[in-house]
């Protein structure tokens, strides 16, 4: 069918919206009417190559919220009029032994994620365009992805709000929980104050953390960190010494300041170091943040700093499971105990796209959203 795709001719942020060809629905597959896929930063890294380089045309968009359309002939889980989100995060078999140990993003039986794999649609000069995040691109008026990919979405819950639940959210939240696991009283200290390090803000006031710092340069991503629940806010422009400001907030009534009892990093770059250097010797760093892989290398470590037990952990996706995970922060949602209106900076349309990228990029909104259908 000839549906609408926002599509980087080359390798690149120079996108354009064009008329597409999408092919049926493999016998796994879902096709869904995209509602609403809001901007994620890792959309730019992937149409960037930093995923990987890519020859020939490539599309992006992962936090995908819509409609079911049709499906394959052996899908069970949803059916055409189905309210649902794609994510980049598999739900597993169930039955393996992945699975039943709470690991389903490596179940054995589900494909795993993958980048830069050709997607279902085709431009009409025959070019088979390159999937640069995982198994859809939702800067579309109609996509593909594999059944695993897929929760229901309850009807109550916008599809803006959906499409926030399919990874940024997820990602910050889902970490804290699912790898930091902090106990009440805890501190914890969140690098990067955009979508994924504000929703894990909001994990560590959920989970009773005190105290909570947020560290950024930009003074409007700070401003909203006390509003999720940030305790002391630390804008490395203004302040010399992070790591010792830091060691000074944690020191309480006592002689000395450890530094962190949790960390995340939730932005790429060459933070990674000074992050480890805020956290106590007991303590754990998650990484979340990323960038190209040549700018990860982590050559500013040495093996004897983790000896007293610090510890250097990643998530992905926040460690999440799809279809158990979702309905919970649906109903976080529901009864007020995570704010995701506030995350919604503006709505464009799809023909717009290109403007709402540039606008992702300048570091301002949290969460552009892109309408792809009207409702």
């Amino acid at each position: 069918m000839r549906v609408k795709l926002a599509v980087a001719p080359k390798m690149g942020k120079e996108i354009v919206v064009e008329e597409v060809e999408l092919a049926e629905p493999g016998p796994n597959d879902v096709r869904i009417k995209v509602m609403t896929c809001t901007i994620c930063h890792s959309d730019i890294h992937g149409l960037d190559g930093e995923h990987g380089e890519y020859d020939g045309p490539g599309s992006a968009g992962h936090e995908i919220a819509g409609i079911v359309d049709a499906v394959g002939e052996q899908v069970t889980y949803v059916k055409p009029g189905d309210r649902v989100l794609s994510s980049l995060i598999r739900q597993g078999c169930g039955n393996c032994v992945q699975c039943y140990n709470d690991r389903h993003w490596f179940c054995e039986n589900i494909p795993p994620m993958s980048f830069r794999e050709l997607s279902p649609f085709t431009r009409l000069n025959g070019e088979r365009i390159v999937q640069t995040m995982s198994g859809a691109s939702g800067f579309a008026t109609y996509c593909n992805t594999h059944e695993s990919a897929v929760c229901k979405v309850d009807d109550d819950i916008p599809f803006e709000i959906a499409s926030i639940l399919a990874c940024g959210f997820m990602s910050g939240f889902g970490a804290v929980l699912n790898r930091s696991q902090p106990k009440p009283g805890q501190s914890y200290a969140v690098v990067g104050c955009g979508g994924v390090g504000l929703s894990a803000i909001m994990g560590a006031k959920y989970c009773g953390c005190v105290p909570i710092i947020a560290i950024d340069i930009n003074p409007a991503k700070l401003e909203l960190a006390k509003k999720y629940g940030a305790t002391h806010c630390i804008n490395p422009k203004e302040t010399k010494d992070v790591v010792k400001a830091v060691h000074e907030i944690t020191k309480g009534n006592a002689k000395v300041g450890y530094g962190v009892d949790h960390s995340m990093v939730a932005v790429a770059g060459k933070v990674k170091r000074m992050t480890y250097d805020i956290t106590a010797p007991y303590g754990q760093m998650v990484v979340v943040g990323h960038g190209h892989p040549r700018n990860e290398q982590m050559d500013e470590f040495n093996f004897m700093e983790v000896l007293l037990s610090k510890k250097i952990t990643g998530c992905v996706m926040g460690g999440i499971t799809l279809r158990r995970d979702v309905p919970l922060y649906m109903e976080m949602y529901r009864t007020g105990q995570v704010d995701l209106d506030s995350f919604i900076t503006k709505k464009y349309k799809l023909d717009d796209i290109k403007e709402a990228i540039d606008d992702a990029e300048n570091g301002s909104p949290i969460k552009n959203v892109i309408i792809c259908n009207e409702a």
